[in-house]
């Protein structure tokens, strides 16, 4: 009776070294799908936020159009949005006409976590079309 009892012990423990082992390597592919996971997810975030800062300078550009063909002139303001800010000058060219320049930034609590700077020219009319006002076409 005590072989018999010796060798079922034995194989309880094998099976329980067995059934270690596999939640062990179980364990392994988890970590590694959760970091792939996580990396990916830090990625989309990225491009997500980048996307954000483009359509941010774009909106700035946008807002200023908007602004000149109402009042003609523009404020050196910043404007916040959520999750954003977005800077826009303009610049007086010498041909006439007036260059935007926005900046959108993607703003996580105090940190810029993305930006892009978008940039358009307003052309002047000739001398001739004068009399129709001001061409404000923005040309990228």
């Amino acid at each position: 009776m005590i072989p018999s009892r010796t060798r079922c012990v034995g194989q309880r423990g094998s099976t329980l070294l067995l059934v270690l082992g596999i939640l062990v390597i179980f364990a392994l592919i988890l970590g590694i799908l959760a970091s792939i996971l996580l990396t990916d997810l830090r990625a989309s975030r990225r491009r997500a936020n980048e996307h954000y800062a483009v359509e941010l300078a774009r909106s700035g550009v946008d807002w200023a159009r908007a602004w000149l063909m109402e009042r003609g002139q523009l404020p050196a303001s910043r404007l916040t949005v959520k999750g954003g800010e977005i800077d826009v000058h303009v610049e007086e060219l010498p041909s006439g006409g007036r260059r935007i320049v926005s900046v959108g930034r993607v703003v996580e609590g105090e940190a810029r976590v993305a930006a892009q700077r978008e940039i358009a020219v307003l052309a002047s009319r000739a001398d001739g079309d004068a009399r129709r006002g001001p061409d404000l076409s923005a040309t990228p």
